[in-house]
């Protein structure tokens, strides 16, 4: 599998007009109580060509919620490195 470069300038600016519509939590008991649990997401980025893989997987995830589920919230659950790529598993939540 090949991986393609996305490169952004530094990691502060990681973000999209999509993923911004979304809270991402690394802790489950910090999401809220009034969420309903919709579905998983996974997201990933070539680790060894892509500045700032984490915060790039992160953005992507939030978009795969978002675009998913039209879930407002994410729960990164875990973060893995797979071969050259970052992966990101999460919960898509959609809160009241």
């Amino acid at each position: 599998m090949i991986c393609l470069a996305i490169f952004t300038v530094g990691c502060a600016g990681v973000t999209s007009p999509t993923a911004e519509q979304v809270i991402l939590y690394k802790d489950e008991s910090a999401v809220p109580d009034n969420c309903e649990k919709l579905g998983e997401v996974t997201a990933s980025v070539c680790a060894n060509t892509t500045p700032c893989p984490a915060e790039v997987m992160k953005k992507n995830i939030r978009e795969r919620a978002f675009i998913d589920y039209d879930a407002d919230v994410v729960w990164l659950y875990n973060t893995t490195l797979s071969g050259t790529k970052v992966v990101g598993y999460g919960i898509a939540y959609q809160c009241y």
